[in-house]
């Protein structure tokens, strides 16, 4: 009973969020329980948590509600994961024909990436990645980028939540995991061989934001007897070229 009253108070709190129009942005509480068929004390209790976290507000004018400014942040997380998706695809399309291999472009998300948008080449394999997966941090290039160019926190998480192990070359001992991080971080790029799937490599390179912060990862996937040290150091540089131009195309100017 209480997982249903919970779940019917996340519901009717959606409703509510959606109910705001831009021919109307402001309501009373009145207003929206008549509208939406509701106790005028649910409404209340409602508003008053959606106030509390930010995603609507009182206009103390009016007396009425309108959405909050922590519902402009969301919708600008939102709306800056598109602008990126379209400004890094022409590229990330582009280096998957050239070296033709699979292509993602990736973001950190909690303690996992998300793949944002994937492009495979001419000989690419068959690969479980799209758009919208979740996947490992410490046993992919994407993810060991992300987490060199993040915060310590992310870092201190990860190894406390523990390194699991894939194949013998997963790195599981938090030390040299840390002295990883920092190498990629030094070069600039960063390579999983064979660290999540014996048969799979990877590289990755960042791609920044205009302040310069690293926003997200596009990397290079392909089987690891193709993805040898030699060819691997001849891709390296395309790839943070590649990075670049994503980074120039989100308003970054390298200084």
């Amino acid at each position: 009973m209480e997982k249903e009253n919970a779940l019917s108070s996340v519901s009717n709190a959606i409703k509510i969020l959606r109910s705001f129009k831009m021919e109307q942005p402001q309501k009373g509480v009145r207003e929206l329980a008549a509208e939406l068929g509701l106790g005028k004390s649910s409404v209340q209790r409602i508003l008053a948590t959606l106030a509390k976290e930010g995603l609507v507000r009182k206009n103390s004018e009016t007396n009425k509600y309108e959405l909050g400014l922590s519902v402009l942040e969301l919708s600008s997380i939102v709306l800056g994961h598109i602008d990126l998706h379209t400004e890094a695809l022409p590229i990330i399309t582009k280096i998957a024909n050239t070296f033709k291999e699979t292509s993602h472009l990736a973001i950190l998300d909690n303690l996992e990436i998300i793949y944002l948008c994937k492009v495979e080449g001419e000989n690419s394999i068959k690969l479980v990645s799209h758009p919208g997966l979740h996947y490992h941090t410490h046993c992919t290039s994407s993810g060991k980028l992300l987490l060199a160019f993040s915060e310590p926190f992310l870092v201190d998480s990860i190894l406390r939540n523990g390194l699991k192990k894939y194949t013998s070359k997963t790195i599981t001992d938090p030390d040299m995991f840390r002295r990883e991080l920092k190498q990629i971080y030094q070069k600039g790029y960063s390579v999983s061989n064979g660290e999540l799937r014996n048969d799979i490599s990877s590289l990755s390179a960042p791609v920044r934001d205009y302040t310069g912060k690293v926003i997200a990862a596009i990397n290079l996937v392909g089987p690891s007897n193709r993805l040898s040290n030699r060819r691997v150091e001849l891709m390296a540089p395309e790839l943070i070229r590649s990075g670049e131009l994503i980074s120039d195309r989100m308003g970054y100017w390298k200084r």
